[in-house]
């Protein structure tokens, strides 16, 4: 028969798990999107420079760059320009485009192109500045990414070595690990340990977590 703290603690972990486990999930599949998207950023910026300079209008441009980017970005592009043919503004529709896919890179380019549709002026030109200033970003954050690797390494580390060493020590001598799974203050022990080493993942998750 199993101990019941350990029947508790198991129902526990699975019912947490049982929570976290889909959110987690659509957290990464919504990350993923994101990046791959960021990722694209500098070849729309740039094929619509090349579009607006061979002479087609901003829409024209945009229909011509969604069709060779493939994934998340043609599938934004083809939505704002769907917008767009149902009468709906492009500067509006690239405000949508932003809600759905915020970040700073593209906050910048829609401003861009909102400004100087308004003021006027060459947006080729003012494009070919944001796609400089989006590189230079994106190669800052891929080096500030290489720098805190160890960090967050050693945050992982942190937070897998007392189960690694429980596992280990219990497989080696149960009758020794006994108390600390069959009684109340074992248990007490095994959360407060827990808890302690998730504030510390935590922590040094965030230290090595830099905006930009």
């Amino acid at each position: 028969m199993l101990n019941p703290y350990i029947l508790g603690g198991c129902s526990l972990l699975a019912a947490v798990l049982a929570f976290q486990l889909p959110r987690w999930w659509l957290r990464k599949r919504i990350r993923r999107r994101q990046q791959l998207f960021d990722a694209r950023l500098t070849d729309l910026t740039l094929g619509i420079a090349n579009g607006l300079r061979a002479g087609a209008a901003l829409p024209q441009s945009l229909e011509l760059v969604s069709r060779d980017m493939g994934g998340p970005m043609t599938e934004e592009l083809a939505l704002v320009l769907h917008e767009y043919r149902l009468g709906m503004d492009l500067p509006e529709s690239l405000n949508r485009l932003c809600e759905r896919m915020p970040g700073e890179d593209l906050s910048l380019l829609v401003t861009a192109i909102k400004l100087t549709m308004q003021s006027g002026g060459s947006l080729a030109e003012v494009l070919d500045r944001i796609t400089d200033t989006i590189r230079d970003r994106t190669q800052f954050q891929d080096r500030l990414r290489t720098m805190t690797a160890q960090g967050r390494f050693e945050a992982i580390a942190m937070a897998s070595a007392p189960l690694l060493a429980f596992l280990i020590l219990y497989f080696l001598d149960r009758q020794l690990m006994q108390p600390l799974v069959q009684t109340r203050l074992g248990w007490c022990a095994i959360g407060a340990v827990v808890t302690l080493e998730t504030i510390g993942f935590l922590v040094i998750n965030k230290i090595v977590t830099i905006d930009v």
